[in-house]
């Protein structure tokens, strides 16, 4: 057993609390330096915790580390980085090896230390020992009596990035349980109830001709074949919003472009898309919760708005994705008092939809009509 090694064990059992490692035992020795006084105060605050923390000088030297930090170090056999060794060598070996966060991490450690930064950020896969497991790694710059130290902290966000995937994949098998009870309910309006209409207005033709009627009765069975002229269309537009073109095949941009165009040629209505910015693949997740948001707010102006013309906008500004519905119809709280409650416009499903990826639903009134804006932030990166 080394040297550190039996340091760690004594602390660990007990026998020796960190407060006596740095207890003057001399009078020589009353006057601690800043580093050593910084590291008894740290060791007293940070060995309770369960977070992975460790103190750095400016060289990079750990100065002290916590008892979690300590138990994983040696468990995994990384002594190099227990107290006394050095992080920014430690780091600088494995990003020789080709390890990118390693390689990150480094370049932190520089920044903090030349004073670019004080606080840096990666989520990361661990590798070798650690592989299969994600983190959470902070550097934060402090100060101790005037000397500028490093704060290390470590998480183990494994099981939370598990909890969040499993979450995701609950979601999307929902919305893929949506996605096809709403296309079988738009095949059975196409192929049975399209069907009956159009054998209603045939009969309809054949009464009005092939009968003696009156011109109250002629206008009567006029008005009848205009309404089911109508519920035709109604139909049709809401089986095609209901299956509309393929996400996966097409991708969001020209997905949404497909859904817009065959909206316009099947309600009447004037609409547009415009797209701003460069939008990389975005997670899958995100894409399919913007075009259902889109299916639902074409369906709700259709049906609830009274407009004449809807604009689709998607952008992104900064890291931040925003997709704007907006049309020039009778405004929000109109149709909403119309259906006598909010759930009846969809809004509801959209906010939920949004809060499971942490977006969120802004509704502005306009003059004339109503834009619904969906926030959404780009998560496609690894790392902040």
């Amino acid at each position: 057993m080394g040297l550190q090694t039996e340091f760690i064990s004594v602390i660990d059992e007990g026998l020796l609390p960190p407060a006596e490692l740095f207890r003057p035992t001399s009078p020589e020795a009353l006057v601690l330096s800043p580093a050593a006084l910084a590291a008894a105060t740290m060791q007293e605050l940070i060995d309770d915790l369960p977070e992975q923390i460790a103190l750095l000088d400016e060289q990079g030297t750990i100065l002290v580390a916590n008892r979690a930090w300590n138990k994983t170090v040696i468990e995994h056999g990384y002594l190099e980085v227990l107290a006394g060794g050095n992080y920014r060598d430690f780091c600088a070996a494995k990003a020789a090896e080709g390890y990118h966060p390693a390689v990150e991490a480094v370049a932190a450690i520089d920044d903090i230390c030349s004073g670019k930064r004080n606080f840096w950020q990666l989520i990361y896969n661990g590798q070798e020992r650690w592989d299969g497991r994600d983190f959470q790694i902070v550097f934060r710059t402090i100060r101790v009596n005037g000397q500028r130290l490093i704060l290390v902290t470590r998480f183990d966000l494994t099981e939370i990035v598990e909890l969040r995937r499993f979450k995701h994949e609950s979601i999307n098998a929902l919305l893929e349980r949506q996605s096809d009870e709403r296309q079988r309910l738009g095949r059975d309006l196409h192929d049975s109830t399209s069907q009956l209409l159009t054998a209603i207005g045939l009969l309809l033709g054949s009464l009005k001709e092939g009968h003696s009627l009156g011109s109250d009765a002629v206008d009567l069975v006029d008005e009848m074949q205009e309404l089911v002229t109508e519920a035709h269309q109604e139909i049709r537009s809401v089986s095609y919003l209901a299956h509309p073109p393929s996400l996966e095949k097409l991708g969001l941009a020209a997905a949404l472009k497909s859904i817009v165009e065959g909206f316009a040629r099947r309600t009447g209505l004037e609409a547009s898309l415009e797209i701003e910015g460069e939008l990389d693949p975005l997670d899958p997740t995100a894409e399919n919760v913007i075009y259902r948001i889109a299916q639902e707010a074409l369906s709700n102006v259709h049906r609830h708005s009274r407009a004449t013309r809807i604009r689709l906008l998607l952008c992104l500004r900064r890291s931040t994705i925003h997709f704007i519905v907006a049309d020039n119809g009778i405004g929000l709280a109109e149709a909403i008092h119309a259906r006598t409650a909010e759930s009846g416009t969809g809004l509801a499903s959209m906010r939920a939809r949004l809060s499971e990826i942490g977006g969120r639903l802004t509704i502005r009134e306009l003059s004339p009509g109503t834009a619904l804006i969906a926030s959404i932030r780009d998560g496609s990166g690894g790392g902040t």
